[in-house]
């Protein structure tokens, strides 16, 4: 059997979303290129559903896959009493992390450092430093989807204080057996700029599957038969559907980083008041005080939107292509991607594109024909005084209790944020990706009224993409490329030898734990990553 003779590939669960999907596509491209054959795949998992059905669709395409199911590896809020007693759980896991090894191992971590568990966090990193320190024949590849320094206040509060009013400072392991992937070249950056070797850092995109073209148009008996489904799901959950206006869909998930507010404020502004598909409401405990507002303000305001259907009706009533179809534009309004397919499953079914612009993210997409130009970076919006003030003195505040958690921040960091946010609230306009719900739902109950239509304007241009530019789409993140830059990055880890350099830093308050750590933490401490809509304020 040659080396590295056993994938181990973690995640907290295998539920359905966004990370479950990018990894059984990840590993059907690498079983297509037959790099699983001869080697043992293990996925390691904290809770049992969907960790069975996902090892079944996988087998046909990779013989042994095996799972194991360990619930100290599920997400966990409950801090510990005490450091003894989260050492001593860190050590048990840890041991049993390097039992799975069976031999030489590359361990495949889908996002380890991002707070769902510290426990977990903690002993990953424990089992890659003594991996290296007692030669055991290991690689760790932490492939992260998400950065909990991002805009994730309660991750944060999470790590630092898993016991009392203690917690993890040091998350990301130094040891020259490990390696890191992100979904974007912006965060390569980042994390190269923060002291990790670029040979160490692998910008591995999420893989593009080509998929069956949406029919060019809906023959009556169909598109009658959708206006049915939709209506009567509106009807049954209090929603307003108008067949005759024109459809917009937001193929998303209805939480706080997709901004659905901002897209109702585009429909209060435009003149034909499109009616709005969102296919899937929220799930997680975290969204759902989020998510009962929203759906409580379209109920309220009885605006034109539809939202959840997706789980009952597609796959069912109708597929996803048709809907794409019946749909006359895809709209994001996002305000935090990491691959950002959400730019991109619009144009290439031939949909056309309306809404917000991330160039963090799709600055990687314009080499192969995607323009962002009809686009909009920011959307301002006027804002009443009262709202300026409240907003103000949240993020102060916001600002205050957020370094205390960190620790790591310099008073340099802190009136840095400060004077951001005086910069940000103290325009003439805010962009409308700046305000807390609160303000986003009068602003637009505003526009409802007939408000703003004079000071509020955003480009509608619609972003397309011809066949020459999707052809380019799927030959560089299609399947074969996508293959060919997961083995590239597992041959290169299990040949490698390079530790992490120190980071530059500008601290001044003595040199924290985790160099890599402290300085993700002051990048993204600024307002524009630590939104009021993502929590904390």
């Amino acid at each position: 059997m040659k080396d590295p003779q056993n994938l181990i590939v973690f995640h907290y669960h295998l539920l359905r979303g966004g990370v479950r999907t990018a990894l059984l596509r990840s590993l059907q491209c690498l079983a297509h290129e037959g790099w699983p054959a001869g080697r043992r795949v293990t996925l390691v998992v904290g809770r049992a559903e969907g960790a069975r059905s996902f090892a079944q669709t996988l087998e046909t395409l990779v013989p042994h896959v095996s799972v194991i199911v360990d619930p100290r590896l599920d997400y966990r809020d409950t801090p510990w009493p005490d450091a003894a007693t989260f050492s001593q759980d860190v050590r048990a896991l840890s041991d049993a992390m390097l039992s799975w090894a069976g031999g030489s191992a590359l361990f495949w971590l889908h996002n380890p450092t991002l707070g769902k568990n510290p426990a977990v966090t903690a002993a990953w990193k424990e089992a890659a430093d003594r991996a290296w320190a007692e030669g055991f024949p290991c690689r760790f590849l932490y492939h992260l989807h998400d950065f909990p320094e991002c805009g994730r206040m309660a991750n944060m509060e999470r790590l630092r204080r898993c016991w009392g009013e203690g917690g993890l400072l040091d998350i990301y392991p130094a040891v020259p057996n490990t390696a890191y992937a992100v979904l974007n070249s912006t965060d390569r950056n980042r994390l190269v700029g923060c002291g990790l070797p670029p040979e160490r850092v692998f910008w591995l995109p999420n893989v593009l599957i080509p998929s069956s073209s949406p029919p060019a148009a809906l023959p009556d008996s169909r598109r009658h038969a959708m206006e049915k489904a939709l209506a009567d799901y509106a009807l049954a959950h209090a929603y307003v559907f108008h067949p005759s206006r024109p459809r917009w869909l937001l193929p998303i998930r209805l939480i706080r980083r997709k901004n659905l507010m901002e897209a109702l404020l585009l429909a209060a502004l435009h003149p034909d008041g499109p009616q709005m598909l969102v296919t899937l409401d929220a799930t997680s405990a975290q969204e759902k005080a989020y998510a009962d507002a929203v759906k409580q303000c379209v109920r309220q305001k009885r605006v034109p939107c539809v939202i959840g259907f997706g789980a009952e009706l597609v796959g069912t009533a109708f597929s996803f292509e048709e809907l794409m179809t019946f749909c006359d534009a895809v709209v994001t309004t996002s305000l935090l991607e990491g691959f950002g397919f959400t730019f991109l499953e619009g144009p290439l079914q031939g949909r056309p594109l309306l809404g917000r612009n991330l160039p963090d993210v799709t600055m990687d997409f314009a080499a192969v024909g995607f323009r962002s130009d009809g686009l909009y970076d920011t959307l301002p919006v006027p804002l009443e005084n009262r709202h300026r003030v409240r907003l103000l003195d949240k993020g102060r505040r916001f600002a205050v209790r957020y370094a205390e958690i960190l620790q790591t921040l310099s008073r340099k960091d802190l009136d840095r944020f400060m004077a951001r946010l005086e910069t940000v609230y103290g325009a003439s306009s805010v962009d409308f990706g700046m305000l807390d719900f609160e303000a986003q739902r009068d602003l637009v109950g505003e526009a409802r009224s007939g408000g703003l239509k004079d000071v509020c304007t955003a480009p509608m241009e619609p972003t397309r993409m011809d066949e020459a530019a999707s052809e380019a789409f799927f030959a560089r993140f299609g399947p074969t490329a996508h293959a060919r830059r997961l083995t590239e990055a597992f041959d290169a880890l299990w040949a490698g030898e390079h530790g992490v350099q120190r980071a530059s830093t500008d601290r001044g308050e003595g040199e924290p734990e985790d160099d890599v750590h402290a300085c993700l933490n002051a990048l993204f401490f600024d307002p524009v990553y630590q939104r009021p809509l993502f929590g904390g304020w």
